[in-house]
């Protein structure tokens, strides 16, 4: 799909220190740009988004990740450079009705910037336009980060095991 039909319907993000970006669903052409997101974020970023020190993604966990019929990835980039995706999100569907499983990886370069809290919100949109009333995250313990953007989401946690953590946001 060419660039400029796809941001149309893409969802402008500003960051704190004023960049522009946009994030529009993901389309399976979008596996390179994807695979090289993976390649600049370091093990830790990987390992807490996959709770394994992931290398990348493969082309059938893509399939997988961009089917519609699975849920909805989200890929974003900086507003002047919309081939070059610093995050994805996804807000995948779970055996739970109405349940709705959010995760998100965002380049290391891009982090502490406002982004990852921007499209927890924007993703908690999508669950509900797409009948969602709920989302859940399985998060590591030690990622901070998340955690601290979820409680400002009002999650609550839903079972602790070891060193990860199941919460749930209401919608």
């Amino acid at each position: 799909m060419p660039d400029a039909d796809r941001r149309e319907d893409a969802h402008s993000i500003m960051l704190i220190d004023g960049i522009a970006t946009r994030t529009r669903e993901a389309a399976p052409v979008d596996l390179v740009p994807v695979q090289e997101l993976h390649r600049r974020c370091s093990l830790g970023s990987r390992a807490l988004r996959y709770h394994a020190g992931k290398i990348g993604i493969s082309p059938a966990e893509w399939r997988q990740l961009s089917d519609p019929e699975r849920g909805t990835t989200l890929v974003t980039a900086p507003d002047e450079r919309t081939e070059y995706i610093i995050a994805m999100t996804n807000v995948m569907r779970t055996d739970q009705q109405g349940v709705g499983e959010l995760a998100i990886l965002v380049e290391d370069a891009w982090q502490a910037r406002g982004l990852g809290t921007a499209l927890a919100e924007h993703a908690a949109t999508v669950a509900r336009r797409e009948g969602h009333h709920a989302l859940s995250a399985t998060v590591a313990a030690s990622n901070k980060s998340m955690l601290h953007l979820l409680e400002k989401m009002d999650a609550t946690p839903v079972e602790t095991t070891g060193p990860v953590l199941d919460l749930r946001i209401l919608l």
